[in-house]
Parts: structure tokens; sequence; C-alpha cells
């Protein structure tokens, strides 16, 4: 099985202009670790199934979206037997995007989230709404397809609907966070967000729109203002309700590049120099045994 920890998704892209091309991050080592079989299986048509204890093969919006914008790069590069793919991934989240409220806009997961027990079927996330966004405006860009843009208009407004528990945003005084897992305290899950927030940068770039513009301020000020919360001294943590230390691929591979990718797109150097400290962490010793005592703490509090 592979490793994503050995894997490497190095920043790619970090344009504002209003022709998107390549996404922020490069995704392309996401297609050995699809395609090997380490979520799950692949079904016939291309779109990778989680494997979930108890709940069966269950399809997933988010590797969908992800290993779409990695065949996508993928094609942008050369590699042309990755259109098929990604046109195949591109309409089944075209094909499954609820048209009814209150989900209108949204991808709905039809199984139980194994991690936080709050999450019952039917639930969704602004992860899951950030990545199809991010990959439908790119499928429009390179496709020309009409249906691939009313999706994305569809989706970044079902992002920002009000629905009760289930709003997908926080707008907290001068914050501005989008919640990966929504919940009655929120979690502020640091990837989900960012991952969200460059998802609405897309659509401000591809349409111009400028609450978008103002959205996507806001949000990366927010990242910004809360960034030290996420430092535990000697590695990066999830979130800010439970504070879990990222595991080594969340850290080296997620954390690491979205903080470059901000700093860059923000000219912020607060971004690089945080980034740089937490990719000290990795080289040090001291951390990695930190860590592990962590875990093995976490582990028998569970028990």
């Amino acid at each position: 099985m592979i490793d994503p920890a050995a894997l490497e998704f190095p920043p790619l892209n970090a344009s504002r202009d209003s022709v998107l091309g390549d996404y922020y991050q490069d995704m392309t080592a996401a297609i050995a670790l699809v395609e090997s079989g380490y979520h799950g299986p692949v079904n016939e048509r291309g779109i990778p199934l989680l494997a979930l204890k108890g709940q069966g093969d269950v399809a997933s919006v988010v590797t969908t979206a992800q290993y779409a914008l990695a065949n996508m790069t993928a094609l942008r590069h050369g590699d042309r037997a990755r259109e098929a793919l990604a046109r195949a991934q591109l309409d089944w989240l075209v094909e499954n995007q609820e048209s009814d409220e209150p989900w209108t806009g949204c991808w709905v997961m039809r199984h139980d989230d194994p991690k936080y027990p709050w999450l019952r079927a039917p639930w969704t996330g602004s992860l899951a709404l950030g990545n199809a966004l991010s990959a439908l405006l790119r499928g429009h860009e390179l496709f020309a397809d009409g249906r691939y843009l009313a999706a994305a208009d569809a989706a970044y407004a079902g992002l920002h609907a009000e629905r009760g528990a289930w709003t997908l945003y926080r707008a907290d005084g001068d914050d501005l966070w989008y919640e990966e897992y929504p919940a009655e305290q929120p979690l502020h899950v640091l990837n989900g967000h960012i991952y969200t927030l460059l998802s609405v940068l897309d659509y401000a770039r591809a349409s111009g729109d400028g609450g978008a513009w103002e959205r996507w301020e806001r949000g990366a000020a927010t990242v910004l203002r809360h960034l030290a919360e996420f430092d535990t001294g000697y590695w990066s943590i999830y979130d800010l309700r439970f504070r879990e230390p990222a595991n080594v691929h969340y850290h080296k591979n997620i954390h690491l590049p979205q903080l470059r990718i901000l700093g860059s797109l923000t000219g912020d150097q607060t971004f690089s120099r945080t980034a740089d400290r937490w990719e000290r962490y990795l080289a040090s010793p001291v951390a990695r045994l930190r860590l592990w005592a962590w875990l093995r703490i976490r582990a028998r509090l569970k028990r």
C-alpha cells in the first residue's frame, strides 16, 4: 500500500488571473494514491469509492473532485489519456449535485461520517463543495461545457446558503470560516477552510464577483489571524476544537503547501515563515517523538 506521506503535493500555480489554469497545488500524486486502492476501489466509470467499515463502498465527493483536479493537471501537461477520466468525474459531479432544498447546489453524503458521531446521513461539508467548485470551474475552462459552469454557480450559491445547523460558513466579527464538518461548536479545520477558501478565490477569478473577492480576502485574513493557534510548538494541528496534531501526510503534503500558496497569493510572509518552521518540525527527531507520544496517549484514552 502506498504511504501518502512519501508522496509530494507541492504548490503549483499561485495565480489570481481570470484564467484559472492549473490548480494551486499539484494534485497529480493523487492519481497513484487513488488508483492503488488506498481509499477503496475505483468503479467501472472511474469514480473513486471509500471503503467504510460497516457501510460498504461509498462515493466520495472530495476524493472524486481531487482526482478530477489531478487528472486535469496531468492532461494540461500532456497526458491525453487522462481526458476521459477527468470528464467522467466532472460528469459525475454534475449528475450528483442536489437541486432541491435544503441541499440545493450541494453534494450530500449518504453515509455516516466515521469520525464525528453527529454527522449522520444526509450531511454535507464545505470541503465537498469547495473541491467540486474548483474542479468544475477548471472543467468548464478546459472543455467549454456549460453544464460544468452551471454546476459551479449552483455550488457557490449552495456554499453560502443559510440552512440552520448545516450552514457551511461562520461569519464571526472579522472572521469568516468555512466548515468542513458543520457542528454546533465549530471545529475550524485548517485544511478544509483553506481548500474551500481557494475555491472562493477561483469563483472570484472566473466570475469577477465582488462579493467572492471580499470573502476571499476576509477568509485569508482569518487564517492569518489564527495561524499561531494551529502551532503546538512542535507540530501543526488539524482543528481548533479537538486540537489533534495532524498526521505526517497532512502536515507535510497539505498544511505546508497550503501555507506556501497563501503566502504567494497574499504576499504576506507570515504564511511562508510559518511554513518554514513547520517544515523544520518534519526534520526534528524531538518533534517526531513528541508527536508519537501524543498519539500513544490518545490511543490509550480511546480504549
